[in-house]
């Protein structure tokens, strides 16, 4: 798969289909776009939850070291 960026658009390839992706700030979402033989195919990214989070974990010094 290649890929080139250029502000708010990705655009890549799969299987010899190109795609792009691009924000569209007046609906606040972005959108996956697939040319089709008779125009564009314009396709909702779902957005099921937080991009990231963020946590740390306590490491006890106490506890013994498992090698498999």
């Amino acid at each position: 798969m290649s890929q080139e960026e250029r502000g708010n658009e990705l655009r890549f390839e799969v299987n010899g289909q190109m795609f792009f992706v691009n924000f569209v700030p007046e609906e606040g979402r972005w959108y996956c776009y697939a040319p089709t033989a008779t125009g564009v195919q314009r396709i909702p990214v779902s957005m099921d939850g937080a991009p990231f989070v963020s946590f740390t974990v306590p490491v006890d010094e106490q506890a013994k070291e498992i090698v498999n």
